[in-house]
């Protein structure tokens, strides 16, 4: 099981998109567990409930993206948060939202 960051523009089309970032459950522990204090980081807070969708809209993404360039230093192997920062930059040039959704 996953939760699954999905990008799309609109929320009915989120079935149907390719685009798709898992977050396995060891890295939203660790994600969660390095984001303090909470209030500087309310996005990744947004997501601690492992099986509770989420939207995050496109007007929040910088936010999100600048909290993981935060997040990242504070990791040994940087390679996960860096990806899913990528997946997040993918996501704001397209103009999408992400939406978590746990499957």
């Amino acid at each position: 099981m996953a939760l699954d960051l999905i990008q799309a523009r609109h929320e009915r089309e989120i079935h149907a998109s390719r685009k798709c970032f898992a977050i396995d459950e060891t890295l939203h522990a660790q994600l969660l567990a390095r984001a303090l204090p909470r209030n500087e980081y309310p996005l990744l807070q947004q997501m601690r409930d492992y099986y509770a969708d989420t939207t995050l809209l496109f007007g929040q993404l910088r936010a999100l993206h600048a909290e993981l360039t935060r997040v990242a230093d504070k990791f040994g192997d940087r390679s996960q948060v860096q990806a899913l920062s990528r997946f997040v930059e993918q996501a704001m040039a397209d103009g999408d939202n992400l939406y978590a959704t746990a499957d």
